[in-house]
C-alpha cells in the first residue's frame, strides 16, 4: 500500500507541476504584457521625438524673431511638415502599431534634418548683424538647455517603462515558485535566484531614481542588465538562470521518489542537459554571450525541458497501466 501511495504521488506531481511548468506562461497573458511594454516604449520614445520636434520649430520661431529680414517661407513650410509627422506618430502610438511608428519616424528624422539645413541657410542668406547673431546664438542656446532637460525627462520615462517591465517578470516568477512550494517542491535555488534579481533591480531603480542628467541615466542604464542586453554592464540573464533553476528543483523532486529508479535514463539525459547548461552560465558570467554561448544555454534548456516532458508522458501512462493492473487484480 505504501509503495503504492508512493508511486501515485509521483504521477500527481509530474501531471500537476511539470505540464503547467512546460506551459507556464499563458499565451494571452504573454500578448498582454508585449502590448503592455510595447506601449510603455513606443510613450517613452514619442517623448524623446517631441523634445526633439519642439526644439527645431522653436529655432525657426527663434530664428524668424531675432532676424527680422529673413526668408520664411522655406523654413515656415519644414515646420508644418515637422508638426504634420509628430502628429501621425502620436497617432501610431495610440494605436500601439510599432511598425507605422518606424517608418513614420523614419520620415521625421529626414525633415528634421532638412529642416536644420534650411534653417542655417535661410539665416545665412539674410547676412544678419553682429548683434543680431549673438542674440540668436544666445536664445538658441537657452533653447538646447530647454532640450536637454525635456530630453532627461523623456529618458526618466523609459527607464521607468524597463524598470516595471523587468519588476513585472520578477514577480511572474516568484508566482511560479510559490506554485512548486505548494506542491511540496524545494525552490530554494530559484528563490535564490529571483531574490538577486531583485537585489540588483532595486539597485538599478535607485540609481536611475538619483540621476540628474542624461549622462548619469545612461551610466545607471548601462550598468545593469536583468537579462544579456549590457556590453560593459552586469548581465544577469535571468531567463536562463531561472529555467535551469526551476528545471533542477523538479528533477530533484522526482528523483527523491522511491520510485524514480526505473526512468534513470530519462532522469540522467535532463541532469547532463542542465549541467551543461551552467557550465556555459558559469563561464559567461556577468558578460554578454557570444552568439554559441547563447545558442547552445538554450539548446540545453530547451533539450531538458522536451525529455521532462517526455518523463511525463511515460509516467501518465504507467499510471494508466498501473491502474488498470490494480483493478483487475481487485476484479479477480
Amino acid at each position: 500500500m505504501h509503495t503504492k501511495l508512493q508511486y501515485t504521488a509521483l504521477v500527481a506531481f509530474a501531471m500537476l507541476i511539470i505540464p503547467a511548468y512546460a506551459f507556464a506562461d499563458d499565451s494571452g497573458q504573454q500578448n498582454m504584457r508585449r502590448g503592455a511594454d510595447q506601449q510603455a516604449n513606443l510613450n517613452a520614445d514619442l517623448a524623446r521625438i517631441t523634445c526633439t520636434v519642439n526644439l527645431v520649430t522653436s529655432s525657426i520661431t527663434t530664428a524668424e524673431s531675432d532676424i527680422s529680414n529673413m526668408t520664411k517661407t522655406t523654413i515656415d513650410a519644414d515646420a508644418v511638415k515637422l508638426t504634420v509627422d509628430l502628429q501621425k506618430l502620436q497617432t501610431d502610438v495610440k494605436n500601439n502599431d510599432k511598425t507605422s511608428f518606424r517608418a513614420d519616424h523614419t520620415v521625421l528624422t529626414s525633415d528634421t534634418k532638412t529642416a536644420y539645413l534650411d534653417i542655417r541657410s535661410a539665416v545665412k542668406v539674410a547676412h544678419p548683424t553682429n548683434d543680431q547673431m549673438r542674440k540668436l546664438k544666445t536664445d538658441l542656446a537657452d533653447l538646447k538647455d530647454k532640450a536637454k532637460d525635456c530630453m532627461f525627462g523623456a529618458r526618466q520615462q523609459g527607464a521607468k517603462a524597463k524598470i516595471s517591465s523587468d519588476q513585472f517578470r520578477i514577480n511572474k516568477l516568484e508566482n511560479r515558485s510559490a506554485i512548486l512550494k505548494s506542491k511540496c517542491v524545494d525552490t530554494t535555488g530559484l528563490d535564490q535566484t529571483l531574490g538577486q534579481a531583485q537585489t540588483n533591480l532595486n539597485t538599478l531603480a535607485g540609481s536611475i531614481a538619483s540621476a540628474t542628467n542624461s549622462s548619469q541615466l545612461k551610466t545607471a542604464l548601462q550598468s545593469y542588465c536583468q537579462y544579456n542586453g549590457c556590453k560593459t554592464g552586469t548581465n544577469f540573464h535571468l531567463a536562463a538562470q531561472s529555467v535551469l533553476a526551476e528545471d533542477q528543483a523538479i528533477l530533484v523532486k522526482i528523483q527523491a521518489n522511491q520510485n524514480s529508479a526505473q526512468y534513470s535514463a530519462q532522469i540522467s539525459q535532463v541532469q547532463t542537459d542542465l549541467t551543461n547548461a551552467k557550465k556555459i552560465l558559469d563561464t559567461v558570467g556577468t558578460g554578454q554571450y557570444s552568439q554559441t554561448q547563447q545558442t547552445d544555454v538554450w539548446n540545453a534548456l530547451h533539450d531538458a525541458g522536451n525529455v521532462l516532458k517526455q518523463l511525463v508522458h511515460e509516467l501518465r501512462t504507467s499510471n494508466t497501466n498501473h491502474s488498470g493492473s490494480s483493478t483487475n487484480s481487485s476484479s479477480s
